[in-house]
């Protein structure tokens, strides 16, 4: 059975605290638990495969945006947080994915690890850490990290 979505594995401050931090959902936006989210205009909305704002953290949760009624989404934003994924259409990764860092997938509303990988820049938010890390041999399961976090942006005096 495959894993949809980024789970909290662990952290690589060694605790795991699962805290999350409240966002106000952009009105009529779907966010999916374990999909990757970002800010945009102020309001929380799932990232793009090729998005150019970066990764603010992760939904832990399912809901739809009201912003009326300020409908709220519990994101994990602790960039020390390492998360279990699996690939797009179940591909499998290899031992030289370590350190590389790769796009997001989206398939059924949930988000994978795309098999796209390359040089870091806007499209790349991901880095693999871990390839199989149940030891039961399924390549296509990995531990990955944010990598390209949304930025503050001095001349905007806010994340970019």
């Amino acid at each position: 059975m495959s894993q949809q979505g980024f789970r909290p594995y662990g952290s690589l401050a060694g605790d795991l605290t699962q805290a999350t931090f409240p966002f106000v959902v952009s009105n009529g936006i779907k966010i999916t638990a374990g999909n990757a989210v970002n800010l945009v205009g102020g309001y929380l909305e799932n990232c793009a495969l090729n998005d150019t704002v970066g990764v603010l953290g992760v939904a832990a949760e399912t809901v739809t945006g009201n912003t009326t009624a300020g409908t709220t989404c519990g994101v994990f934003t602790d960039p020390n947080l390492v998360y279990y994924n699996t690939t797009q259409t179940l591909l499998e990764l290899a031992q030289s994915s370590v350190g590389k860092c790769f796009k997001i997938a989206t398939q059924s509303g949930k988000q994978y690890i795309s098999l796209t990988a390359g040089a870091v820049n806007s499209g790349y938010a991901f880095i693999c850490l871990k390839i199989n890390p149940d030891g039961d041999g399924d390549q296509t399961k990995g531990l990955w990290k944010i990598y390209k976090g949304q930025l503050f942006n001095a001349t905007t005096d806010g994340l970019q």
